[in-house]
């Protein structure tokens, strides 16, 4: 009994290591995916990762710490916790815990919420892949931007809903220290679904096919000739071959 719970956890995780090689060739990072790799924490001991995720980002190394659970009873509060426990001592490490068909009991999305990690059913996971997620969470608000940031609105239905919300326009940052700005300033009003988020390559492609077929209007924030304690700000708009050019 053991011995098959064990080769299905196996199992999934060689299915997730493919999904996130996928992941990667589809944004053409040059990433490092590894499986059942042993890291020491700051406390010790070694902790290990199902699926580890690193690449390197203008100089910075990113990590994320991928978990995968084949069960079929519920994720409850202790495989968060101690998920939570790995990360903070392995530090510098994002997190991301997939199940393949069970849910998540109320305290795990509580623990998972608090710490940050995000949380995936297998069949959400193959959604991204095939293009049919639109809300971008893959990475989620902690995505280093690549090379923009923008906000979306977590409530909209459609793509252009999520993206363009701000009197149709969908405007780009090229610094999340100024993005960050903008928000507490010019968006101080709004409700906890408008996020600040990372832009993705596919993101991206997504961008230039809005403005392709509704005429949506792009604009990057210009950070040398706006005063962030002045309004209004000076933003540039961009043509679908300015944005072509950031895409690799």
């Amino acid at each position: 009994m053991g011995n098959s719970s064990d080769e299905k956890g196996k199992q999934f995780e060689s299915i997730v290591e493919k999904i996130y090689i996928q992941i990667a060739n589809n944004e053409r990072i040059k990433a490092k995916i590894e499986r059942n790799v042993p890291v020491v924490g700051n406390d010790g001991a070694s902790h290990e990762i199902d699926i580890l995720y690193s690449y390197e980002y203008f100089g910075v190394n990113y990590r994320v710490a991928i978990e995968c659970k084949n069960w079929k009873s519920p994720i409850n509060v202790s495989e968060l916790r101690n998920f939570s426990y790995k990360l903070e001592h392995i530090g510098n490490i994002n997190g991301i815990f997939i199940s393949a068909e069970s849910e998540f009991q109320n305290g795990a999305k509580l623990v998972s919420n608090y710490n940050g990690i995000r949380l995936i059913k297998y069949n959400e996971l193959y959604k991204i892949i095939n293009g049919e997620d639109n809300k971008y969470l893959i990475p989620n608000y902690k995505t280093i931007g690549d090379p923009f940031w923008t906000f979306i609105n977590l409530d909209g239905e459609s793509s252009i809903e999520q993206n363009a919300f701000l009197g149709s326009k969908i405007l780009l940052f090229e610094s999340k220290y100024f993005a960050e700005q903008f928000k507490k300033i010019y968006l101080f009003n709004c409700n906890d679904n408008i996020k600040l988020v990372g832009v993705s390559q596919t993101h991206l492609k997504e961008i230039i096919y809005l403005k392709n077929k509704y005429n949506v209007s792009v604009k990057l924030f210009n950070q040398f000739t706006s005063d962030l304690n002045k309004l209004p700000y000076h933003f540039w708009d961009l043509s679908i071959g300015d944005i072509e050019m950031y895409v690799r």
